[in-house]
């Protein structure tokens, strides 16, 4: 198959830190070339990866410091529009939330898979409504049911492992990885933290693109950080990050929205680092409660937690991941989309390959 991968321009691909949707697009661009699909990216022309790149950038925008919010959403609709210029080329497009691919689907034959790395269901409503070319993919059941259409075909995003070391044997520190949202509980960790005696380690990254982070990181995370109890990196490269992942006991994610996935929870698991995490979103899907961690209810419950981790196997962490998560079963998961949308789009052309 011709296949075309777009993604946002925000960051490259793989990203130079941690990022799922990205990492995502890495992985299908390098397994899908080696299985002997044709494929192309459209990203940032700082990405590297072995098949060609079509960029309208040469840095993607988070990194460049003279990009603006406006001059990042033209060209993320540039992007989308240079992939649709030659679109006949593809035998379909695999699009990542929040490329504006969608909004061009209408202007060729050629297929469109849409993987909703985050979407809300007014939008996700829009898209049925008025892009039938389009062909949706969830991340989890959890988000179809927050979507309302539990028939919405599921593909868990998948890891290389080959790419994140085990550890079987950590050190004397929690640590939780994330932007600097509420969302993802960082000020929940730290008195989660503080009231059970235990280090952390924050790594999270304060970004003026998401409102409210530097005021969340200001108010309630640097007023607690130490050095000692409390420690603080903004950024890690990916292959440090995940070796740091494994050093801990735990990953804490008390987070406080419907995760439609956590792509940090399926690495840590694979660098062997259970994870005690809220039971919510998509949590219960990733997590296999008593063995490669604790889906818990509130901040007293997750306390109590951080004395039980060492009773978890590290090893069964690691290998629910290779059962669950492997890059390999994402993969099939998506050429069988492929297959399914391409047959669909000809039928209702009524043109054959």
């Amino acid at each position: 198959m011709k296949i075309a991968q777009i993604t946002s321009v925000y960051l490259s691909v793989p990203p130079k830190s941690h990022g799922g949707t990205e990492r995502i697009v890495y992985s299908l661009c390098q397994h899908l070339s080696r299985r002997g699909h044709q494929v192309e990216l459209f990203a940032s022309g700082d990405s590297q990866v072995d098949c060609p790149l079509h960029a309208v950038l040469p840095v993607a925008s988070l990194d460049d410091p003279n990009s603006t919010f406006y001059l990042e959403k033209e060209l993320e609709t540039r992007n989308a529009y240079n992939l649709y210029q030659q679109a006949e080329r593809f035998d379909l497009i695999h699009a990542h939330w929040p490329t504006l691919a969608p909004y061009f689907s209408d202007f060729t034959e050629t297929p469109a898979l849409i993987t909703y790395a985050y979407i809300e269901k007014k939008l996700h409503d829009y898209y049925r409504q008025n892009f039938p070319n389009c062909f949706p993919v969830c991340i989890s059941q959890a988000q179809a049911r927050m979507l309302g259409d539990d028939s919405l075909p599921v593909v868990y995003n998948g890891v290389d492992l080959d790419e994140i070391p085990f550890n079987g044997e950590p050190e004397d520190f929690f640590i939780i990885v994330g932007r600097m949202t509420p969302g993802k509980g960082i000020a929940e960790a730290i008195r989660i933290a503080i009231k059970a005696e235990a280090k952390l380690l924050i790594v999270g990254h304060v970004t003026s693109h998401l409102r409210g982070s530097e005021e969340y990181f200001l108010n309630h995370v640097r007023p607690y950080v130490d050095g000692e109890r409390v420690s603080y990196i903004e950024r890690l490269p990916y292959v440090q990050l995940m070796e740091t992942m494994g050093r801990a006991r735990a990953l804490l994610f008390p987070l406080q929205w419907e995760e439609p996935f956590g792509m940090v929870v399926v690495e840590a698991m694979a660098a062997g680092t259970p994870v005690l995490a809220y039971r919510r979103g998509s949590m219960p899907e990733l997590i296999k409660d008593g063995e490669t961690g604790y889906l818990l209810e509130d901040e007293d419950s997750m306390v109590e937690a951080l004395q039980q981790v060492e009773r978890l196997d590290r090893q069964r962490c690691r290998e629910w991941v290779r059962e669950k998560f492997s890059v390999e079963r994402m993969v099939d998961g998506y050429e069988r989309l492929y297959k399914e949308a391409i047959g669909i789009r000809q039928q209702a052309t009524g043109t054959r390959q």
